[in-house]
């Protein structure tokens, strides 16, 4: 695991944490990075800070609880912004606190979207390049619902596998989901 970590496959897409943004602004530089997206609960350029770079917050706290689909309309921003910045020439770092959780969900997402791959499939890719990342237990849920979504023939039928889940989604800790896995047995 580095600083910045070049995500396998998938052009000029790079992961890590958010010390990097402070204290290896060469690799930025070597890298041609001229994208951000952070993946922290608090804000990160209210004091003027990376104006060298486009950027967009995703604000939300590494929770298993937290809804990342809400902060991210179901992921259309961060895919977009992504997309947008790797088809005119750009490099996108996405990052979160360690560059393990929040951030790696982000990036599993777009090669989700990008590739027409499983979650599963996404976070293997992405292991290659930062063998750490591994979303938490309710990213990881809304990862296989994701999933679901973009097989959907429709919309509307996107809405429903998203009103569902709203329904039965993940409410528990950190530790929960382990236990709740072992019941499945």
């Amino acid at each position: 695991m580095g600083w910045v970590d070049k995500v396998p496959r998938a052009g000029n897409l790079y992961i890590g944490g958010l010390h990097a943004l402070y204290q290896r602004q060469d690799l930025f530089k070597e890298y041609k990075i001229t994208h951000i997206i952070s993946a922290l609960d608090f804000d990160l350029y209210e004091a003027g800070h990376f104006k060298e770079y486009a950027h967009i917050q995703v604000k939300l706290d590494d929770d298993p609880n937290e809804n990342f689909f809400a902060h991210t309309r179901r992921f259309r921003d961060t895919n977009d912004f992504i997309e947008s910045a790797l088809s005119n020439g750009g490099a996108v770092f996405v990052h979160c606190a360690m560059g393990k959780s929040r951030s790696a969900t982000i990036v599993i997402a777009y090669l989700m979207y990008k590739y027409h791959i499983s979650p599963t499939a996404a976070l293997a890719q992405l292991n290659e390049g930062r063998p750490v990342c591994e979303p938490n237990p309710g990213f990881q849920e809304q990862l296989e619902v994701y999933h679901d979504m973009l097989r959907c023939d429709s919309e509307a039928d996107a809405n429903r596998v998203y009103d569902q889940w709203l329904k039965t989604r993940y409410t528990g800790d950190w530790y929960s989901e382990r236990r709740r896995e072992i019941s499945k047995l």
